[in-house]
């Protein structure tokens, strides 16, 4: 099974705000101290059909705040940032307090009943706990994207069907079931992660994680 593990938590917020009696174009920001996971959320907006300059990336909450003030958002994607000043909570009450229709869905390493419900009452889209397969993290986000095409023609236009979108990342290219070379044997893939800003593989017949740079596909 294909696993992408992020180490760090994450909160999807989306919101919609109307401009001289017209729905603006939908925009992003995704908050989070990795780089691997702002480009990969990115690339998975992209397939979507989304401009690359509606998404904005910034890895500080204190910095999200300033490009929501200027870029307003639609869908706000961060770290829960649950050990900074501005939470994923602030974050998401101070979005609000510019756009009343914020809505939101959770992404957290440590996802338990207390969190969920808390999601819940907030008015959480969906909750995923990590670690998260790539086809769970498409699965959420289309979700998301299914209710505001209730809200948005936009969006719902971004889903008719069109050939390859959404896309996913090209990030990883190992899948399981792979046959591949590794120190001289001929090993096949079990599982392909993507842990700390690295991507590692579990090989069937080799202990531990291997890098993905140190095998090759046959």
């Amino acid at each position: 099974m294909l696993r992408l593990v992020y180490g760090c938590r994450l909160w999807v917020f989306l919101c919609f705000r109307e401009s001289s009696g017209f729905m603006s174009a939908i925009r992003f920001l995704v908050a989070d101290n990795s780089t691997a996971i702002q480009t990969f959320l990115r690339q998975l907006l992209e397939g979507y059909g989304f401009e690359p300059s509606s998404i904005k990336t910034t890895h500080r909450p204190q910095a999200a705040l300033e490009v929501a003030a200027e870029h307003q958002p639609h869908l706000l994607l961060t770290d829960c940032y649950s050990k900074e000043l501005v939470s994923g909570f602030s974050l998401h009450q101070s979005l609000q307090k510019l756009n009343p229709q914020c809505r939101f869905g959770l992404m957290s390493a440590h996802m338990g009943p207390t969190m969920a419900e808390q999601a819940q009452r907030a008015g959480a889209l969906f909750q995923l706990a990590k670690p998260f397969t790539a086809a769970d993290i498409k699965a959420a986000v289309a979700k998301a994207m299914e209710h505001m095409a209730q809200l948005h023609p936009e969006v719902a236009h971004k889903l008719q069907p069109v050939a390859a979108r959404p896309v996913l990342p090209t990030l990883p290219k190992f899948q399981a079931g792979d046959a591949v070379l590794y120190q001289g044997r001929y090993e096949t893939v079990k599982d392909v992660i993507f842990r700390q800003g690295e991507l590692v593989v579990h090989l069937q017949g080799t202990p531990g994680m291997v890098p993905a740079t140190k095998i090759t596909k046959l």
